[in-house]
Protein backbone atom coordinates (compact mmCIF):
# COMPACT_ATOMS: atom_id res chain seq x y z
CA UNK A 1 0.00 0.00 0.00
CA UNK A 2 1.48 3.39 -0.94
CA UNK A 3 2.24 5.96 1.72
CA UNK A 4 -0.13 8.92 1.90
CA UNK A 5 2.32 11.60 3.02
CA UNK A 6 5.73 12.14 4.51
CA UNK A 7 3.91 13.53 7.54
CA UNK A 8 2.24 10.15 8.02
CA UNK A 9 5.63 8.42 8.21
CA UNK A 10 7.06 10.98 10.62
CA UNK A 11 3.98 10.85 12.83
CA UNK A 12 4.09 7.05 12.85
CA UNK A 13 7.77 7.12 13.85
CA UNK A 14 7.07 9.48 16.74
CA UNK A 15 4.06 7.48 17.93
CA UNK A 16 5.99 4.21 17.73
CA UNK A 17 8.89 5.65 19.74
CA UNK A 18 6.57 7.05 22.40
CA UNK A 19 4.85 3.67 22.68
CA UNK A 20 8.23 1.96 23.11
CA UNK A 21 9.10 4.44 25.86
CA UNK A 22 5.82 3.89 27.70
CA UNK A 23 6.09 0.12 27.50
CA UNK A 24 9.70 0.02 28.67
CA UNK A 25 9.27 2.67 31.35
CA UNK A 26 12.12 4.92 30.23
CA UNK A 27 13.78 6.22 27.07
CA UNK A 28 17.05 4.27 27.07
CA UNK A 29 17.37 1.61 24.37
CA UNK A 30 19.93 -0.82 23.05
CA UNK A 31 20.74 -0.76 19.35
CA UNK A 32 18.90 -4.07 18.95
CA UNK A 33 15.71 -2.44 20.27
CA UNK A 34 16.09 0.59 18.01
CA UNK A 35 16.83 -1.62 15.02
CA UNK A 36 13.36 -3.20 15.25
CA UNK A 37 11.98 -0.09 13.55
CA UNK A 38 8.30 0.64 13.07
CA UNK A 39 5.57 -0.07 10.53
CA UNK A 40 3.46 2.12 8.27
CA UNK A 41 0.77 0.41 6.21
CA UNK A 42 2.44 -2.96 6.73
CA UNK A 43 5.90 -1.80 5.64
CA UNK A 44 8.80 -1.83 8.09
CA UNK A 45 10.81 1.39 8.32
CA UNK A 46 14.01 1.82 10.33
CA UNK A 47 14.43 4.50 12.97
CA UNK A 48 18.14 4.84 12.22
CA UNK A 49 21.09 3.09 10.65
CA UNK A 50 24.12 1.74 12.46
CA UNK A 51 26.50 2.89 9.73
CA UNK A 52 25.83 6.63 9.91
CA UNK A 53 24.64 9.23 12.41
CA UNK A 54 22.25 10.99 10.03
CA UNK A 55 19.42 8.87 8.60
CA UNK A 56 16.68 9.30 6.02
CA UNK A 57 14.71 6.17 5.06
CA UNK A 58 14.03 5.68 1.38
CA UNK A 59 10.27 5.93 2.02
CA UNK A 60 10.62 9.64 2.85
CA UNK A 61 10.48 11.71 -0.32
CA UNK A 62 10.81 15.23 1.09
CA UNK A 63 14.61 15.01 1.26
CA UNK A 64 14.75 15.60 5.03
CA UNK A 65 16.28 13.35 7.68
CA UNK A 66 14.19 11.28 10.11
CA UNK A 67 16.75 10.83 12.87
CA UNK A 68 20.15 11.81 14.20
CA UNK A 69 22.31 9.39 16.19
CA UNK A 70 25.15 10.40 18.49
CA UNK A 71 27.88 7.89 19.34
CA UNK A 72 29.63 7.69 22.70
CA UNK A 73 32.13 4.81 22.79
CA UNK A 74 32.71 3.27 26.21
CA UNK A 75 35.33 0.67 25.39
CA UNK A 76 39.00 1.59 26.01
CA UNK A 77 40.80 2.95 22.98
CA UNK A 78 37.68 4.00 21.10
CA UNK A 79 36.83 7.66 20.53
CA UNK A 80 33.79 9.39 19.07
CA UNK A 81 34.25 10.36 15.40
CA UNK A 82 32.81 13.85 15.99
CA UNK A 83 33.14 16.33 18.85
CA UNK A 84 29.45 16.93 19.57
CA UNK A 85 28.58 19.02 22.60
CA UNK A 86 25.59 18.90 24.94
CA UNK A 87 25.18 22.45 26.23
CA UNK A 88 22.95 21.32 29.06
CA UNK A 89 19.81 23.35 28.37
CA UNK A 90 18.20 21.16 25.77
CA UNK A 91 20.70 22.31 23.16
CA UNK A 92 23.08 19.97 21.36
CA UNK A 93 25.79 21.11 18.97
CA UNK A 94 25.96 18.35 16.37
CA UNK A 95 28.92 18.27 14.00
CA UNK A 96 28.31 17.90 10.28
CA UNK A 97 30.22 15.41 8.19
CA UNK A 98 33.57 16.77 7.02
CA UNK A 99 32.57 16.79 3.31
CA UNK A 100 30.38 19.83 3.95
CA UNK A 101 27.78 20.62 1.30
CA UNK A 102 29.02 17.68 -0.80
CA UNK A 103 27.83 15.17 1.78
CA UNK A 104 24.38 13.64 1.09
CA UNK A 105 23.98 13.11 4.85
CA UNK A 106 24.52 16.81 5.54
CA UNK A 107 22.06 17.60 2.74
CA UNK A 108 19.18 15.70 4.38
CA UNK A 109 19.97 17.41 7.68
CA UNK A 110 19.93 20.77 5.92
CA UNK A 111 16.49 19.95 4.51
CA UNK A 112 15.28 19.04 7.99
CA UNK A 113 16.42 22.49 9.11
CA UNK A 114 14.75 24.30 6.20
CA UNK A 115 11.49 22.39 6.57
CA UNK A 116 11.58 22.42 10.39
CA UNK A 117 10.44 18.80 10.56
CA UNK A 118 10.57 16.95 13.88
CA UNK A 119 13.55 14.62 14.26
CA UNK A 120 14.30 11.70 16.54
CA UNK A 121 17.56 12.15 18.44
CA UNK A 122 19.40 9.10 19.77
CA UNK A 123 21.89 10.43 22.31
CA UNK A 124 24.81 8.07 22.81
CA UNK A 125 25.35 6.86 26.38
CA UNK A 126 27.77 3.99 25.73
CA UNK A 127 28.55 1.43 23.03
CA UNK A 128 25.23 0.34 21.57
CA UNK A 129 23.18 2.24 24.18
CA UNK A 130 21.12 5.34 23.40
CA UNK A 131 18.80 7.80 25.09
CA UNK A 132 15.92 8.65 22.73
CA UNK A 133 14.28 12.07 22.38
CA UNK A 134 11.37 13.21 20.25
CA UNK A 135 10.62 15.74 18.89
CA UNK A 136 13.93 17.51 18.33
CA UNK A 137 14.33 20.40 15.90
CA UNK A 138 17.32 21.95 14.15
CA UNK A 139 17.55 25.58 15.22
CA UNK A 140 20.69 26.64 13.33
CA UNK A 141 22.65 25.09 10.46
CA UNK A 142 26.06 26.27 9.24
CA UNK A 143 28.41 24.75 6.69
CA UNK A 144 30.98 27.41 7.63
CA UNK A 145 31.12 26.24 11.25
CA UNK A 146 30.50 22.64 10.23
CA UNK A 147 27.76 22.17 12.80
CA UNK A 148 24.09 22.43 13.65
CA UNK A 149 22.33 23.21 16.91
CA UNK A 150 19.41 21.01 17.87
CA UNK A 151 16.80 21.95 20.47
CA UNK A 152 14.64 19.51 22.39
CA UNK A 153 11.46 21.45 21.73
CA UNK A 154 10.43 23.65 18.82
CA UNK A 155 10.64 27.31 19.79
CA UNK A 156 8.78 30.23 18.29
CA UNK A 157 10.78 32.98 16.59
CA UNK A 158 11.12 35.11 19.72
CA UNK A 159 12.45 32.22 21.79
CA UNK A 160 14.79 30.82 19.12
CA UNK A 161 18.56 30.84 19.32
CA UNK A 162 20.63 33.23 17.25
CA UNK A 163 23.58 31.53 15.56
CA UNK A 164 26.11 34.00 16.93
CA UNK A 165 25.23 33.34 20.60
CA UNK A 166 24.86 29.58 20.56
CA UNK A 167 28.46 28.97 21.65
CA UNK A 168 28.01 31.34 24.60
CA UNK A 169 25.19 29.44 26.30
CA UNK A 170 26.47 28.22 29.67
CA UNK A 171 26.03 24.69 30.92
CA UNK A 172 24.35 25.91 34.09
CA UNK A 173 20.87 27.40 34.04
CA UNK A 174 21.29 30.96 32.80
CA UNK A 175 19.18 34.10 32.74
CA UNK A 176 16.91 35.68 30.16
CA UNK A 177 13.53 34.81 28.68
CA UNK A 178 15.02 32.83 25.80
CA UNK A 179 17.14 30.50 27.91
CA UNK A 180 14.48 30.23 30.62
CA UNK A 181 11.88 29.01 28.16
CA UNK A 182 14.35 26.64 26.53
CA UNK A 183 15.37 25.23 29.90
CA UNK A 184 11.77 24.68 31.00
CA UNK A 185 10.73 22.90 27.83
CA UNK A 186 13.83 20.74 27.61
CA UNK A 187 13.67 19.80 31.30
CA UNK A 188 10.06 18.69 30.99
CA UNK A 189 10.73 16.61 27.89
CA UNK A 190 13.78 14.91 29.36
CA UNK A 191 12.11 14.07 32.67
CA UNK A 192 8.85 12.79 31.17
CA UNK A 193 10.69 10.56 28.73
CA UNK A 194 12.98 9.24 31.46
CA UNK A 195 9.87 8.19 33.39
CA UNK A 196 8.36 6.46 30.38
CA UNK A 197 5.84 9.26 29.73
CA UNK A 198 3.99 8.16 32.87
CA UNK A 199 3.38 9.63 36.32
CA UNK A 200 5.86 8.26 38.86
CA UNK A 201 3.12 8.11 41.51
CA UNK A 202 0.05 6.84 39.65
CA UNK A 203 1.47 5.47 36.38
CA UNK A 204 -0.96 7.71 34.46
CA UNK A 205 0.09 7.73 30.77
CA UNK A 206 -1.68 10.93 29.65
CA UNK A 207 1.19 13.26 28.79
CA UNK A 208 -1.16 16.25 28.64
CA UNK A 209 -1.73 15.90 32.40
CA UNK A 210 1.94 15.38 33.33
CA UNK A 211 4.55 17.85 34.50
CA UNK A 212 8.21 17.63 35.43
CA UNK A 213 8.52 18.52 39.11
CA UNK A 214 11.83 19.90 40.32
CA UNK A 215 13.03 18.12 43.46
CA UNK A 216 15.19 21.10 44.41
CA UNK A 217 13.63 24.23 42.96
CA UNK A 218 15.45 26.58 40.60
CA UNK A 219 15.15 29.30 43.22
CA UNK A 220 17.10 27.11 45.67
CA UNK A 221 19.87 26.22 43.25
CA UNK A 222 18.27 23.18 41.64
CA UNK A 223 19.94 22.00 38.44
CA UNK A 224 18.08 21.25 35.16
CA UNK A 225 18.92 17.55 35.28
CA UNK A 226 16.77 14.42 35.07
CA UNK A 227 18.19 13.43 38.48
CA UNK A 228 16.53 16.56 39.88
CA UNK A 229 13.13 15.82 38.39
CA UNK A 230 10.11 13.56 38.88
CA UNK A 231 7.22 13.07 36.45
CA UNK A 232 3.92 13.87 38.18
CA UNK A 233 0.38 14.82 37.34
CA UNK A 234 -0.43 18.51 37.69
CA UNK A 235 -2.44 17.62 40.83
CA UNK A 236 0.44 15.87 42.59
CA UNK A 237 2.96 18.45 41.40
CA UNK A 238 0.97 21.18 43.12
CA UNK A 239 0.71 19.12 46.32
CA UNK A 240 4.49 18.52 46.20
CA UNK A 241 5.31 22.20 45.65
CA UNK A 242 2.97 23.35 48.45
CA UNK A 243 4.46 20.85 50.92
CA UNK A 244 1.20 18.96 51.21
CA UNK A 245 3.15 15.90 50.10
CA UNK A 246 6.78 14.94 50.63
CA UNK A 247 9.03 12.25 49.17
CA UNK A 248 11.82 10.86 51.33
CA UNK A 249 15.27 9.79 50.02
CA UNK A 250 13.98 6.25 49.41
CA UNK A 251 11.09 7.52 47.31
CA UNK A 252 8.47 6.99 50.02
CA UNK A 253 5.47 9.34 49.90
CA UNK A 254 4.56 11.13 53.12
CA UNK A 255 1.45 13.32 53.36
CA UNK A 256 1.07 16.37 55.57
CA UNK A 257 -1.17 16.27 58.64
CA UNK A 258 -3.47 18.72 56.89
CA UNK A 259 -3.99 16.31 54.01
CA UNK A 260 -4.41 13.28 56.27
CA UNK A 261 -7.07 15.09 58.27
CA UNK A 262 -9.05 16.02 55.18
CA UNK A 263 -11.98 13.92 53.99
CA UNK A 264 -13.58 14.62 50.65
CA UNK A 265 -14.76 12.71 47.59
CA UNK A 266 -13.28 9.64 45.87
CA UNK A 267 -10.87 11.65 43.74
CA UNK A 268 -9.16 13.09 46.83
CA UNK A 269 -9.21 9.74 48.58
CA UNK A 270 -7.81 7.67 45.72
CA UNK A 271 -5.70 10.42 44.20
CA UNK A 272 -3.89 11.57 47.33
CA UNK A 273 -4.83 9.93 50.64
CA UNK A 274 -4.05 6.44 49.36
CA UNK A 275 -0.57 7.63 48.31
CA UNK A 276 0.57 7.73 51.96
CA UNK A 277 3.41 5.26 52.54
CA UNK A 278 3.74 4.22 48.91
CA UNK A 279 6.97 4.54 46.98
CA UNK A 280 7.23 6.34 43.69
CA UNK A 281 8.29 4.40 40.62
CA UNK A 282 11.89 5.11 39.71
CA UNK A 283 12.97 4.93 36.04
CA UNK A 284 14.30 1.51 35.11
CA UNK A 285 17.62 3.08 34.11
CA UNK A 286 19.68 3.93 37.20
CA UNK A 287 21.18 6.89 35.36
CA UNK A 288 17.78 8.60 35.64
CA UNK A 289 17.04 7.83 39.29
CA UNK A 290 16.34 10.83 41.53
CA UNK A 291 19.43 12.03 43.36
CA UNK A 292 19.17 10.93 47.01
CA UNK A 293 20.82 14.11 48.26
CA UNK A 294 18.31 16.22 46.33
CA UNK A 295 15.44 14.15 47.76
CA UNK A 296 16.84 14.50 51.28
CA UNK A 297 17.18 18.27 50.92
CA UNK A 298 13.65 18.63 49.61
CA UNK A 299 12.21 16.26 52.23
CA UNK A 300 13.84 18.31 54.97
CA UNK A 301 12.03 21.37 53.62
CA UNK A 302 8.76 19.42 53.72
CA UNK A 303 9.30 18.39 57.35
CA UNK A 304 10.17 21.95 58.40
CA UNK A 305 7.00 23.20 56.71
CA UNK A 306 4.93 20.92 58.92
Amino acid sequence: MPFDTNEQIRAAAGQALRKMIQIKGDNVFTWAEIDQGFEVNGTKIHFATKAAGIFKPQQLTDGAALSVKQVKPSRPGRIAPYDDKDLGEGVVVYKLQKEGSKSPFNAVLEQAFKRQVPLIFFRGLADGLYEAFYPVFIDTFSYDRGETTMVFEKLDHEAGLEANVVAEIPVAYGSGIRKTRLHQRAFRQRVLMAYGLRCALTNLPLVELLEAAHIVADSRGGIPSVSNGIAMTTFHHTAFERNLMGIDPDGKIILSEQVLATRDGPMFSHGLLEMEGRRIRFPSTELHHPNRDFLAQRFDEFLKAQ
